[in-house]
């Protein structure tokens, strides 16, 4: 099992890519803090798999997936209009 990290820590180590983390630690109210990193890559859905083949192998973790890089690519603008 590859060591525990907090969630700025991964993002340093995984830049632009997505990560499952199997939370360890919470820095509040649903607030995920670190973990173990359980798979990280460039694909979402190859990366969500490992985090699926990992939750049927280990009774009850707590998984937290996220992007490590920008979300909204720089100089991209984002108009949200309500209906």
């Amino acid at each position: 099992m590859s060591q525990t990290l907090t969630v700025q820590e991964i993002s340093e180590r995984y830049p632009d890519q997505w990560v499952c983390v199997e939370v360890t630690r919470w820095d509040g109210p649903g607030q995920p803090g670190g973990g173990r990193v359980i798979a990280h890559g460039t694909n979402r859905d190859e990366t969500m798999r490992a985090g699926d083949e990992f939750r049927a192998a280990h009774p009850d973790p707590i998984l937290y997936s996220y992007y490590t890089g920008p979300l909204i690519p720089e100089g991209l603008a984002v108009i949200l209009v309500a209906p």
